[in-house]
This record gives C-alpha cells, structure tokens and sequence, in this order.
C-alpha cells in the first residue's frame, strides 16, 4: 500500500487532531484577530495553499464582515510597485505546508516591510522560516505527508481557516458541521473510494478530467484539478461552474469526465448545467450534500444537510483519492510522481 492511500482516505485521523488542537487555541485566536487594528485580511500563499486560501478567504469575510482576499506570493514578488500601494492596513494569513517556499517568504517581507502589518501563518513543518516572520503561528505537524503531493495537508489548512473564520465569527453551527463530517469521516471515505472504483471501471475510456465549482467552492475545484494533474499526470482543467458554457463546454465529449461541487444553493442551475454536459456524452460526477441529484452519473454525497465548506471539504478528499487511485491504473507511483518536490525555492 503506498503512503497516499493513508493520507488520503485516512485523513480523518489527522484533521481530528487539528480540530481539537484549533479548539485549544479558539481564544488566542479570537484575541489575535479581534485585538488587532486592521482594515481588510489578506491571505498569502502558493500553489495548493493559494488554492484553498481562494475558498477560505470567502467563508473569512462573511463571518468577520471585512474585506478579505487572496493574493498569489509569486504575483506579489513579481509585481511590488502594484502591490506596495494597493492594500490599506492590511492583517496577513499565510498557509504554507513547508513554511519554506521561497515566493511566500518573501511575499511576506515585503508586506512586512511596506506596510507593518501583522501575520498568522499555518504551517505543517517544524522549525520552518516563516515562524520567523509571524505574529502567531498554528502549527500542525501531524498534516505534512510522507509522499511529495498536497492531500491531508490540503485537507488540513482548508479546515483550519475554515474553523478560523468560524472562530472569529462565533459560528458554533459551522464548528458542529465540521465536527459531524469528523465523526463520520471513515463512512465518508469508504463511500468515495467505492464511487472512485466504480467510475474507473465503468468508464476506463475517459482521458481528460475537468472540475467545476463557484463561491466559497471555487478554490477548493481548483486544487482538485490541480492534484489530479501533479499525482496521476491527469489532463485536467477547472472552471467556474456556470462559465464553462462561455466556451469550454465544447470539449466536453465522450472521452471528458466532470466533478461539480454542488453547494446546494442553485440546485436548478448546477441540475440544467449537469444536463447540458451529458447531453454532449461527457459523464458528470456530482460532490453534494444529499444524493437527490438527477442529472449526475455519478453521485459523492455526504446524505445529509451541510455547510458548502463541509461539501468543500469532502470533494477535496474525493478527487484527492481519485488522483491517487487513476495513478496507480497508469503505472504511476502516487507517492512520488516524476518531477514533484515538496516546496519550490527560486
């Protein structure tokens, strides 16, 4: 069995130690973003943390009622004049697996430097540099994996912010959904790799993935595209789940097959969305919170109301398991992929 397996239909074990150690925390947390003078929140990070950071910083602003956004560390150190002038009294979160990726490091020196600001960063790895360079660290060491792709510790970061913004906001219902997904882990994870084995095996034929999503559900989509292009050396694309008609749809095709998160807000849209793909012979694989949905082929449901950060969260360990299982179907060793390192330094 390779190391992937564990840390992705496994990760229940380790997001269970990362909930009780951001309930330890809940009251520093409160007093570090709530003592803090700052005018809007800017999440910095790279790569699959910039990702989830997309999503995280969603669910961020509607609790806390300021401004939140997500800015890509390398888009910072490429473009400072831009950057240096934009932002007024900033407070930074920055996720980062390694706490070592050189672009976030020095995304951070610079905001640092040019506005003074404060920084909560969430790493993965003891003793890393970016402790050096915040205010207050949650550190979860635990989540890191032994194989080089991002899972657990996507699955980690996404839920801590997400516990974060529910923190600050006072959103016990938030924190009792995440804690149900939890308790239920290991039935959602044998549901999902059941679905995955069944789709390899009823349709073998497919040869590109893409992945849709929109809101807090977005970012999310996108780092299951991208785990599927760096584990199993997939073809893969993302969209925003209406904006794939602006064009895309038309590779949309007997070979394709498509993940929707569904956040259960527009059922209608994401039902018409659903119809127009298998219309055109591609398959549709639905993440959801109830298994109600008529145009799928395919359905991962968590059979239960829930939040779209809890159907965010279970769709990141769906396509995760499924780059590690379509790895393996193609020779590909899902712990180590050609070409993959744990962190990026320039």
């Amino acid at each position: 069995m390779y190391e992937s397996y564990n840390e992705v239909f496994r990760q229940g074990e380790s997001l269970s130690r990362t909930y009780d150690e951001i309930i330890k925390e809940r009251y520093q947390i409160q007093r570090f973003i709530n003592d803090n003078e700052y005018d809007e929140v800017i999440f910095i990070a790279c790569g699959s943390s910039y990702w989830l950071s997309l999503s995280a910083c969603m669910t961020l602003q509607e609790r806390l009622k300021k401004k939140c956004s997500a800015v890509k560390s390398g888009d910072i150190v490429m473009n400072k004049d831009y950057y240096g002038k934009v932002f007024r009294n900033p407070l930074v979160i920055a996720p980062s697996r390694s706490g070592s990726t050189s672009e976030t490091l020095m995304a951070l020196d610079f905001f640092r430097t040019m506005y003074g600001c404060k920084v909560l960063s969430l790493v993965e790895y003891s003793n890393a540099p970016i402790l050096s360079r915040s205010d207050m660290v949650l550190e979860f060491p635990w989540a890191k994996e032994t194989s080089v792709c991002q899972t657990r510790s996507f699955s980690n970061l996404y839920m801590a912010l997400v516990m974060v913004a529910a923190i600050v906001g006072e959103d016990e219902a938030l924190i009792k959904d995440i804690k149900n997904y939890l308790e239920h882990f290991d039935s959602h994870s044998k549901h999902a790799e059941n679905m995955i084995n069944c789709i390899n095996s009823n349709y073998p034929e497919f040869k590109t993935l893409v992945t849709l999503g929109n809101g807090k559900l977005y970012g999310v989509c996108i780092g299951g595209a991208y785990v599927n292009i760096e584990m199993a050396q997939l073809p893969s694309n993302y969209y925003g789940t209406l904006e794939f008609r602006h064009g895309p749809i038309v590779m949309a095709g007997a070979e394709c097959l498509i993940f929707m998160f569904s956040g259960g807000n527009a059922r209608e849209l994401e039902e018409s969305m659903a119809k127009e793909i298998r219309e055109r012979a591609a398959k549709i694989a639905v993440i959801c919170e109830e298994a109600n949905f008529r145009n799928a082929n395919y359905c991962f449901c968590l059979g239960r109301n829930a939040a779209p950060e809890i159907v965010g969260l279970f769709g990141a360990m769906v396509l995760q398991g499924f780059a590690h299982l379509k790895a393996i179907l193609s020779d590909i060793d899902p712990d180590k992929p050609k070409g993959l390192v744990p962190w990026i330094s320039i």
